[in-house]
C-alpha cells in the first residue's frame, strides 16, 4: 500500500511546446498536469509509493490518466470512473517570460462532481503522509467536504495531512469565502505550507514570524513558507513552546517555466518528513526540486530522480535569502 495519498483533479495537458501561439501550433504533445498529479510524480520520481484519490470520467482522458498512473507507479486503486461527465483538460502555451498561458476545460467535470463518499473506499493501511490542496477544495461545496472528510479519516488513522493553499480566488464566491474556508482546513491539519503572499493573505499578516505564529497557535506543527525563488523557512515549537526557525536558500537556474515549482517543492517536503530529515535537510530538498522544475517546460517531467536531485544539490551554486 502507499506510504503517501493525495487527492486532486488530474488532467491531460495539451502543450505548444513553444511561443506560438494556439492558431499557430501545429503539434499539441499530450502530458499530464495538475496540482497534486505534480506531487505524486514528484513523490514516486524519489523512490516512495504514493495513491491518488479522484472521480475521473468514463473517457479517452480518464483512460490515458489512469494508464500514465499506472507506468509511474502511482496507485489508482481509490479513483473512480463515472459515466456522464468528462475528465477534465487543459491547453498550455509557453512565453518568453517564464509565465505560460494557460486555458482550461474542466467546469462540470467528473473530478468537480466527486462526494465525501468516495473517502468510504480508501484503504489507509500503510499510508504515513495525506496531501492536499486548496485547488480541489475550491471546485465545488461537494468537493470542499470530500477534502474535509478525508483529511478527517486520515487523522482518525493516525496519518500527518500536509496542506499546500495553493489559492484559486476565481473558484470562490469571494476572497473573504476563500480565506475562511482555506483557514478551517488547515486548523486540522499538521503541516500547513504556503507562499508568502498566500500567508500574509489568509492570515492577514505580513512578516513570515507573525505568519508562523498565526498559524502555530492554531495548534498546526510545522508551518513552511516559501519565499519566492530566494529560499524557504520552516516554523515549528520546541519543548518551551518558543519559536523554532530554520531560513535555506534556493539555487541558481535557468527559468523557462514557473508551473509547477511550488508542487516539486511539496514533493520535496514529503519525502523528507517520510525519510526523517531535519529542517535543515529537508528544506534543502524542497528548494532543489522546485528549482529543477522550472527548468522545464513541462509541468512534472522534469521532476528529478534521486541521483538527479543528489548532484544537483551537489554541484548547483546557491541564492543568498534571508527574512
Amino acid at each position: 500500500m502507499p506510504e503517501v495519498m493525495t487527492i486532486g483533479e488530474p488532467m491531460v495537458n495539451l502543450i505548444a511546446d513553444s511561443t506560438e501561439t494556439y492558431l499557430e501550433a501545429r503539434q499539441l504533445p499530450r502530458q499530464m498536469a495538475g496540482a497534486e498529479f505534480n506531487v505524486a510524480i514528484g513523490v514516486s520520481r524519489q523512490g516512495h509509493s504514493i495513491g491518488y484519490v479522484t472521480q475521473l470520467g468514463d473517457d479517452w482522458q480518464g483512460d490515458l490518466i489512469v494508464d500514465y498512473m499506472n507506468a509511474t507507479g502511482i496507485d489508482t486503486s481509490a479513483i473512480r470512473r463515472v459515466s456522464g461527465a468528462a475528465t477534465g483538460f487543459q491547453l498550455k502555451v509557453r512565453s518568453s517570460d517564464g509565465e505560460p498561458k494557460v486555458i482550461y476545460f474542466r467546469a462540470g467535470s467528473a473530478a468537480s462532481k466527486t462526494t465525501p463518499d468516495i473517502v468510504d473506499d480508501v484503504d489507509f493501511t500503510g499510508v504515513r503522509i495525506l496531501h492536499v490542496t486548496g485547488i480541489f477544495s475550491a471546485l465545488t461545496d461537494q468537493t470542499y467536504e470530500t477534502v474535509n472528510a478525508l483529511v478527517d479519516a486520515a487523522k482518525a488513522h493516525g496519518v500527518t495531512v500536509l496542506f499546500d493553499p495553493n489559492p484559486r480566488p476565481t473558484l470562490w464566491p469571494s476572497q473573504q469565502a476563500m480565506i475562511e474556508a482555506t483557514n478551517r482546513l488547515a486548523a486540522k491539519c499538521d503541516v500547513f505550507l504556503p507562499g508568502l503572499s498566500e500567508g500574509q493573505l489568509f492570515s492577514g499578516r505580513q512578516d513570515p514570524r507573525d505568519i508562523a505564529d498565526y498559524y502555530l497557535d492554531m495548534g498546526i506543527s510545522k508551518v513552511i513558507i516559501k519565499l519566492g525563488d530566494t529560499g524557504s523557512v520552516a516554523f515549528g515549537r520546541n519543548a518551551d513552546g518558543g519559536r523554532t526557525e530554520v531560513v535555506v536558500p534556493s539555487f541558481v537556474v535557468d527559468v523557462v517555466d514557473t508551473v509547477g515549482a511550488g508542487d516539486g517543492f511539496a514533493s520535496g517536503v514529503i519525502t523528507g518528513l517520510l525519510e526523517g530529515l531535519d529542517d535543515d535537510a529537508l528544506l534543502e530538498r524542497a528548494n532543489a526540486v522546485g528549482a529543477i522544475q522550472v527548468t522545464s517546460v513541462s509541468d512534472s517531467e522534469g521532476l528529478p530522480t534521486v541521483e538527479e536531485l543528489r548532484k544537483f544539490i551537489a554541484f548547483t551554486p546557491r541564492k543568498e535569502v534571508e527574512l
